[in-house]
């Protein structure tokens, strides 16, 4: 397939299918692992099924209607089966369901089109956050130039840090940028940053989340499911790349972009 190509929705297909399975296989492998927890409640917290496969965004509810809790009541119910054997029976269970929201939700899916809300290219700042400190912005990680890559154009990041930093300093009164994610255990990211950024680096952690900001790296520039990253998972039980969070400020920001990209700062 021409990597020039946005994903056809046969191709989302499979992204779900592949997501999806994964998912049941490591809720499985990770009962002994989160043993307070049930088995619903492993796949729903830690794998990427419901936000990220079966395209339910509302996390904040912690996707509390009936089809995410069938999902998880069937889990429960297959819960001793081993991991193999669970992986199948429960994709079995929800495959027609889940290639009907496959089809529906292609038109906004990941590598087809940008996540509502997006602000800054392929970044997105928050509103201030309880949880952080006054002037802090958190911000997201999308990719605007998909099916290419993020990395395709050189200028492509530092002109969205450069836009985000503007705005959301007007908007907001933002002086430090903060994010937590895998692409921070990365270098090709990290070389982005200053070393204020690097320095601030919180050490990787294996404890594995819901959201893009650890299963983004199973994920390719077109969206499709990344057979290599899914591969290492299933064989290490865990994710190569860790989440870890950092932050600096605007200034050092500013100052290394506009060292280093200098059609960037404008």
């Amino acid at each position: 397939m021409n990597r020039n190509l946005k994903k056809t929705v046969e191709e989302h297909c499979v992204f779900v299918e592949q997501i999806a399975k994964i998912s049941f296989f490591l809720t499985a492998k990770f009962r002994d692992k989160i043993p307070d927890k049930t088995a619903g409640e492993i796949l729903r917290d830690h794998t990427p099924l419901f936000y990220h496969a079966l395209n339910y965004l509302d996390y904040k509810t912690k996707w509390d209607n009936p089809d995410c809790q069938r999902i998880m009541e069937k889990a429960n119910e297959l819960k001793d089966l081993p991991a193999s054997e669970f992986e199948e029976a429960m994709y079995l269970a929800i495959k027609d369901f889940a290639m009907k929201r496959a089809k529906k939700c292609y038109p906004g899916s990941v590598g087809v089109s940008l996540p509502e809300g997006w602000n800054a290219g392929s970044l997105k700042y928050d509103p201030p956050k309880d949880n952080l400190p006054e002037g802090h912005c958190c911000f997201h990680i999308a990719n605007a130039l998909a099916p290419r890559s993020i990395y395709d154009d050189p200028e492509h990041l530092p002109e969205c840090f450069i836009e985000l930093m503007n705005r959301s300093e007007k908007e907001y009164g933002y002086h430090t940028l903060y994010t937590g994610s895998w692409l921070n255990d990365t270098p090709r990211w990290l070389a982005l940053f200053p070393a204020e950024w690097i320095n601030n680096l919180s050490p990787g952690s294996n404890n594995i989340g819901w959201h893009f900001g650890y299963w983004g790296q199973l994920v390719t520039a077109r969206g499709t499911f990344n057979e290599k990253a899914g591969q290492f998972v299933r064989n290490n039980l865990e994710l190569k790349y860790k989440t870890r969070s950092s932050h600096c400020s605007f200034s050092a920001m500013r100052k290394h972009l506009a060292n280093l990209y200098k059609g960037a700062v404008k």
